[in-house]
């Protein structure tokens, strides 16, 4: 049997990148399928103008609109990515394979490091953070239309050697500082630990948040981040996330940080600082290649491809290389 081919990427900022050649690229490698993890559309961009000036977009301040302008402009930022010639061509192609699956993160969920479970306190029904989540979460099945456990977010897929298992970080999550803080929720996590049970020879678990990179991750909801640890013991897992603008390979550690192997692609089309220079440019995308003896991974970005190999039967790794763009 051939190999597997799926490529995955997150954070696509269609306001500073209307051009975004990446598409062509992610066209031309052929991926029998394609997941976005996240930050598909940016309502907002960025923290507080006063740290970050160049990064955040003035007077976008999705939490202070309006129920009825936050769906229009959520809407219309959705029509704005899908109407991105070389992104509307892949995720129709994509979508004849039956391949196309993805996740939110907070700026396509609703704002910088927002939590669902957080919608019954007081900043939370004062900016109407219920009714803005439904909005959101219909348009997410509206345009993305990939979720085969609806209204739920998360879902499953299997593919000829993995279950692909997609997780929702955001809808269930409450801040890491909360009494009892969640990330996934009771049902969630036992959805993920049904799923897990399969005949396949890999499991790819899809999150919009890293296990243990960036400001956000799992590893700070102790309590579930210690159960997902147990759950994936022994098994052949890899976790792909998104958030944090970098490209990273972990091998599972001895303090099981991450437990299994975390692999990250994040920043297709986006700026890391906000400067309007080149340099200040990400374009990041990852392939993994999978058979039944193998899973060979590529990390795309803007200066060239990092690749690794993951042997099936012993379950080490070994990097194969980096090489330069010409």
């Amino acid at each position: 049997m051939a190999k597997t081919k799926i490529v995955f990427t997150s954070c696509v900022r269609y306001n500073q990148y209307t051009p975004q050649a990446e598409w062509d690229e992610i066209a031309k490698a052929d991926p029998d399928y394609l997941l976005l993890l996240g930050d598909n559309i940016y309502m907002d961009y960025g923290i507080l103008p006063s740290i970050r000036p160049l990064k955040y977009e003035f007077g976008n301040i999705p939490r202070f609109y309006t129920v009825k302008y936050f769906a229009k402009k959520m809407r219309q930022k959705y029509e704005e990515q899908w109407a991105v010639p070389q992104f509307k061509s892949l995720i129709a192609k994509m979508r004849t394979k039956n391949g196309f699956f993805g996740t939110w993160d907070d700026h396509d969920f609703l704002w910088n490091n927002a939590y669902g479970g957080n919608a019954d306190s007081f900043w939370a029904k004062l900016f109407k953070m219920k009714e803005k989540q439904l909005i959101s979460r219909d348009l997410f099945h509206e345009y993305m239309d990939c979720s085969t456990n609806r209204p739920e977010v998360y879902c499953h897929a299997d593919t000829p050697f993995a279950r692909i298992i997609i997780l929702d970080n955001r809808y269930h999550a409450t801040s890491p500082k909360a009494d009892d803080a969640v990330l996934m929720g009771r049902e969630q996590m036992e959805f993920l630990k049904a799923k897990l049970e399969h005949d396949l020879p890999y499991t790819l678990i899809c999150g919009g948040l890293t296990l243990t990179e960036g400001g956000e991750d799992w590893s700070k909801y102790t309590i579930e981040f210690d159960r997902f640890t147990q759950l994936v013991a022994g098994k052949k897992v890899i976790y792909l996330g998104g958030d944090i603008h970098d490209n990273k390979f972990n091998s599972p550690a001895p303090h099981n940080k991450p437990p299994c192997y975390e692999i990250v692609s994040s920043g297709l089309s986006i700026n890391d600082w906000g400067l309007p220079l080149k340099l200040d440019d990400v374009r990041n995308w990852g392939t993994l290649d999978i058979d039944a003896n193998e899973i060979i991974v590529t990390l795309h970005d803007i200066e060239g491809t990092t690749r690794y190999r993951i042997d099936s039967k012993t379950w080490d790794q070994q990097r194969l290389g980096r090489v330069f763009n010409p």
